[in-house]
């Protein structure tokens, strides 16, 4: 049976991969009710048995809500709105794995993926950001897919500028048409499973050991999240409660 991106649940799918590879997560209470006023949110923090460390995991899926359209906007889709992050343990300063999917139901899919370095280190950067630039030029030639981020993308997103200052060589953006909803799926799940690779290896991974990296992952890390923290991420859901963090 074909996928229909269009009813798909992509935060389900993410979750179950990395929920396989940390083995116990504990749902906790919202962390940062600001931004959780629209849709399904659910916090997770791990469990006694988790496999591995991580900060705090956060999930939130927006059902049948109007977003504004790309490319015309003055014009609100009927669109699924999908909004992952996991965010790494400063004693295991893996990269922050984050994920912005917006399903315009029968137009395209906006996709934004990245894990974000933790750290400038030649060894750290080798080891966790050079898998994924090989990882994004698999998809190259995937139709909607944006190789730089023009001006005139940053006019409608401007917190693209700051979000670049943090994003690794193998981040995704681009409005990926509705017939190749597969081909979409397919790449997220391409980078779920490259980041639970990493957590899989994390325990016999001395450059998580390094406590320079420890360091220098929280500094950039906290500045990440203050970044986020200060942009509106309500402005192409005009119809929604203000959310922001």
């Amino acid at each position: 049976m074909a996928l229909d991106i269009n009813t798909f649940d992509i935060s389900t799918m993410i979750f179950e991969k990395l929920k396989a590879i940390y083995g116990d997560l504990k749902e906790v209470p919202s962390k940062i009710p600001g931004m959780d006023r629209v849709g399904e949110v659910k916090w997770y923090d791990p469990g006694e048995k988790a496999l591995a460390l991580f900060q705090t995991f956060r999930v939130q899926t927006i059902r049948d809500v109007e977003i504004k359209n790309f490319f015309e906007r003055d014009k609100l889709d009927p669109s699924n709105s999908f909004v992952i992050m996991l965010i790494p343990d400063d004693t295991l300063p893996l990269p922050l794995f984050a994920v912005d999917v917006d399903v315009h139901k029968g137009k395209y899919i906006h996709v934004i993926t990245d894990m974000i370095p933790l750290s400038k280190h030649s060894e750290y950067l080798k080891r966790y950001d050079e898998p994924l630039g090989k990882l994004r030029k698999k998809y190259e030639g995937l139709s909607g897919m944006v190789d730089e981020l023009t001006d005139e993308i940053n006019k409608i997103y401007p917190a693209l500028k700051q979000f670049k200052a943090y994003s690794s060589s193998g981040m995704i953006f681009g409005n990926v048409p509705i017939a190749h909803g597969a081909q979409a799926v397919e790449l997220l799940g391409d980078y779920v499973n490259l980041y639970c690779s990493f957590v899989r290896e994390s325990g016999q991974c001395a450059i998580l050991k390094n406590e320079d990296i420890r360091k220098e992952a929280q500094e950039r890390k906290w500045q990440f999240l203050m970044m986020m923290s200060q942009i509106d991420f309500s402005e192409d859901m005009p119809s929604e409660p203000r959310r922001s963090g």
